[in-house]
């Protein structure tokens, strides 16, 4: 009996094993996974990876990413954005919408108005990789306190693009980044 097989055998084996090991990798990784979001769509977060570290935590109701030490506010990026582009503010109600326009367009309009945000939480793409900050800021307008929010999403380049929002600033609903820190920690089946 002959244990010789032939070269296109092996040359199957050389190619399939690493496939398989990788698959199986990521198997283990998925069935493992704790600290994780699934959309319902076939998109699924992992952050695992950033909890295991000690520097982030996940915020398992929001999906987000939260550094235990304030990231930086990238500030000459903000310089050199340039103009800002309102980002979509659908969550607010249509009396709201063009106060809040206005708001945005007068507030960005102060010089240096960005050194005053403050770092408020970070995302995760489809791929679990972290591509977005998200900064804010309150300030007044006519007569009316605004929460403003710069989101800096991040490509793959390491390129930053920027989109800001704003909405009536309320105490009671208002997070900030001690309180989404606190909420963050909390809102996981395991500690963080």
């Amino acid at each position: 009996m002959s244990f010789y097989r032939s070269k296109p055998f092996w040359i199957a084996i050389a190619i399939f094993s690493p496939l398989l090991l990788v698959a199986s990798y990521y198997g283990f990784k998925l069935m493992t996974s704790i600290y994780k979001t699934d959309f319902g769509n076939g998109v699924v977060i992992y952050a695992d990876d950033y909890v295991k570290t000690g520097r982030w935590v996940f915020d398992c109701e929001y999906s987000r990413l939260i550094s235990r030490e304030p990231l930086p506010v990238p500030l000459s990026e903000l310089e050199n954005a340039g103009k800002l582009t309102i980002g979509n503010m659908f969550f607010l109600k249509d009396s709201d919408k063009e106060p809040a326009k206005e708001a945005l367009r007068a507030i960005t309009g102060i010089r240096d108005w960005y050194k005053s945000l403050r770092y408020l939480y970070s995302s995760l793409d489809e791929y679990s990789d972290l591509n977005t900050h998200v900064f804010d800021l309150l300030a007044k307008h006519d007569g009316r306190e605004w929460a403003l929010r710069v989101r800096q999403n991040v490509d793959y380049s390491g390129k930053s693009s920027f989109k800001v929002t704003a909405e009536p600033y309320d105490p009671q609903t208002y997070m900030d980044y001690a309180k989404a820190l606190q909420t963050a920690a909390k809102s996981c089946p395991v500690p963080q």
